[in-house]
């Protein structure tokens, strides 16, 4: 498999920035990888805020364990603020930018 295959496909397969090490890119991998996690944090942190806080409900009593209650709860939770659409915007555009960086980079070696 050619390095420039190998690049894109881990690149869009695994993590966006791995396949720029394939590419001896590594720290251009890096501005991929950085904000990546950076992203994938703010949008882990916020999930498990909002799960400890249904779990917190459930156990006290004040929410109860019916799924459709459960869920229009979650959709009232206002976990769709500017951090998250940030979080998965920047998630988006670093994933998309790191496979065809690594696709330009790998035809123009």
């Amino acid at each position: 498999m050619k390095a420039k295959t190998k690049a894109v496909l881990i690149s869009a397969l695994l993590f966006p920035g791995l396949g720029h090490f394939v590419l001896k890119r590594a720290m251009r991998g890096c501005l991929f990888i950085v904000p990546t996690l950076l992203a994938i944090g703010v949008l882990l942190r916020t999930t498990l805020t909002l799960a400890d806080q249904l779990v917190a409900e459930i156990q006290s009593g004040a929410l109860p364990l019916d799924v459709p209650v459960i869920m229009a709860r979650i959709s009232a939770s206002g976990g769709d603020d500017a951090s998250t659409n940030l979080a998965s915007l920047v998630l988006v555009a670093c994933w998309l930018g790191a496979i065809l960086d690594a696709w330009w980079l790998a035809r123009n070696q």
